[in-house]
């Protein structure tokens, strides 16, 4: 269930989480995971990454099938449970983009989230500039559902954030 062809879902371990804090200054991390300013994150907020034990949260660590290192984070959050809707995303670190980690990933973790959680929505957010991303999700199969118009400003510029879905009954098994 937490194997792909090139990854494998873990819990994250205290380990993991001065990579993740470092990761959060770097650019080419940050802009991608989410609209906050880049900086390294807290160690209390990276500790929630594993001290959150709730329903409604289910986080995994990303790591290669043949080793224990770190490439990232990947989570099934904001669970509504009689709604069986929930929010989906994923951070991979810098070094580890475009390696076919992230959709790997992604299909367990789709998967996870209809066949073991019984979830009937995944929704996510994306930066329009995050065109790998977007590309991503859409081979997976998520639908473009709307646009947060000029939603983040960076570097000058304002760009839209746009939200995909994913129905159980659009999932390919």
């Amino acid at each position: 269930m937490f194997a792909g062809s090139k990854i494998r879902l873990t819990a994250i371990r205290k380990e993991d989480l001065p990579k993740f804090r470092q990761w959060n200054s770097v650019e080419s991390f940050g802009r991608f995971y989410n609209s906050s300013p880049i900086r390294e994150e807290s160690e209390k907020n990276a500790n929630q990454l594993i001290d959150d034990h709730s329903d409604r949260s289910y986080r995994f660590a990303i790591r290669p099938l043949e080793s224990e290192d770190f490439l990232g984070v990947c989570a099934i959050e904001e669970i509504v449970w009689p709604h069986r809707a929930a929010w989906i995303s994923i951070a991979l670190g810098p070094d580890f983009h475009g390696k076919g980690f992230g959709k790997d990933a992604m299909k367990l973790l789709v998967r996870y989230g209809f066949n073991e959680l019984n979830l009937h929505r995944l929704s996510l957010t994306v930066f329009s500039y995050n065109q790998a991303a977007i590309s991503l999700y859409e081979s997976l199969g998520f639908k473009h559902e709307g646009t947060y118009r000029e939603f983040i400003q960076r570097d000058g510029k304002r760009y839209d954030m746009h939200l995909y879905g994913l129905l159980a009954s659009e999932y390919n098994k």
